[in-house]
């Protein structure tokens, strides 16, 4: 089982104070990694589980979606690993970005837009990566303030040439891609113009099996094709 640090107030003030001192160098360790490994799971276990597979395959972003009972634990548990970057997915309100913060999440990542998750963000430090899809909800969500746009699913609507067609008259829009991406086309998204990109499917086992070992090799093919290729 995995246990969630009680913190008092004061300990919280200083997450917020150290939130501030590295919200700018977290973006740009976003933009170094580029994979993120999206923590998809039933229970904490299994989420603790599929992070550390990916952990020790040299992954080093870890999104853990808040769609599960223990997510916050979760976060916690990574949260203090060194030169690990631990955050929050499936920020749906600011109820879950403050249990995310309180948890030591590094960065917050919503399907949607929402201006209240953008300004809780800033408040505290936090990378805010928010979903869109249209080239106008790409704009409006980049105007509002958002660190990174992050589009899902990519797959359906044309994978990396919808990225480049993006990026072409927004160069300046900082874009995560996730939904379809694997070994084979990820170097695509990369090259199209995607800061980072998201990883979840493709990490697993056969069937989608959340095995450790299994994902520390898929974790590692996707660390070594990317260093390989001069990204990293």
């Amino acid at each position: 089982m995995i246990y969630l640090t009680h913190y008092t107030k004061y300990h919280l003030q200083a997450i917020s104070c150290l939130s501030m001192l590295i919200g700018v160098s977290t973006l740009e360790l976003i933009k170094k990694h580029k994979i993120f490994a999206v923590i998809r799971a039933d229970s904490a276990d299994e989420a603790l589980e599929f992070a550390e597979g990916c952990i020790n395959g040299g992954l080093r972003l870890i999104e853990v979606t808040f769609s599960f009972d223990g997510a916050d634990e979760v976060v916690a548990e990574l949260s203090g690993r060194e030169g690990i970057i631990a955050g929050a997915g499936t920020v749906l309100d600011t109820g879950m970005a403050d249990k995310a913060l309180r948890a030591g999440a590094r960065f917050l990542v919503s399907p949607h837009t929402d201006t209240e998750l953008i300004a809780f963000g800033k408040k505290n430090g936090l990378p805010v990566i928010q979903g869109a899809f249209t080239s106008s909800e790409i704009v409006n969500a980049w105007k509002s303030g958002v660190d990174m746009v992050k589009i899902f699913p990519v797959s359906a609507v044309g994978g990396p040439k919808y990225v480049k067609a993006i990026k072409e008259p927004l160069p300046f829009v900082e874009l995560m891609t996730t939904g379809g991406i694997n070994l084979e086309n990820l170097l695509d998204f990369i090259d199209a113009g995607a800061s980072a990109v998201g990883v979840s499917g493709a990490l697993l086992g056969p069937g989608g099996k959340i095995d450790g070992g299994t994902i520390a090799e898929n974790a590692g093919k996707f660390v070594r094709k990317l260093s390989d290729a001069g990204h990293s």
